[in-house]
């Protein structure tokens, strides 16, 4: 009979270790896709592909995030027209703004991570948002605050792909 409880025991203990994993794991993969949807109200499908999630801030709050999402087909044409609705800007970006961006993302990020971004892409949509109120921000003139607080959305429709970008100095 000891044996018996002891057998039991165990197997919830591990029953409830695999379920603990299992939720933690569910939750820690879409955090990505939550982001997304707090800050510009699109919600990506939760099959979503994260390529890549970086994030890297300061004990004064200052640092920043890149994700880069990967969707099928019929989910961008969806995710676009949301865009679309919630008036992203269409890309190409204005050629005077692309120097300045790229700089400013080269500046907050490494070298790796600043070339994953498509700077060049010209079929898709965009928007910048100040990070604290959630205001859209047009021109070029986003980049000259020495304390930026911003997001930057990015659909790519010829990868599939969705870029975010937020920073905060």
């Amino acid at each position: 009979m000891m044996k018996n409880t002891r057998i039991i025991i165990s197997g919830f203990v591990i029953f409830i270790i695999l379920l603990v994993l299992f939720y933690r794991g569910y939750f820690d993969n879409n955090k990505e896709i939550d982001f997304f949807n707090d800050k510009f109200g699109i919600q990506l499908p939760k099959d979503s592909e994260i390529i890549l999630s970086n994030k890297s801030y300061g004990a004064m709050g200052d640092g920043y995030r890149v994700y880069i999402y990967q969707v099928t087909s019929e989910s961008m044409k969806i995710i676009a027209e949301k865009g679309r609705e919630n008036h992203w800007s269409e890309l190409p970006l204005p050629s005077d703004f692309t120097a300045s961006f790229f700089k400013k993302i080269r500046g907050i990020t490494d070298e790796t991570t600043s070339k994953l971004i498509p700077l060049d892409a010209d079929q898709g949509y965009f928007v910048i948002r100040d990070n604290q109120t959630n205001a859209s921000i047009s021109g070029t003139n986003v980049f000259e605050s020495s304390f930026d607080n911003v997001i930057i959305g990015m659909m790519d429709l010829d990868n599939k792909r969705i870029y975010l970008l937020s920073y905060n100095m």
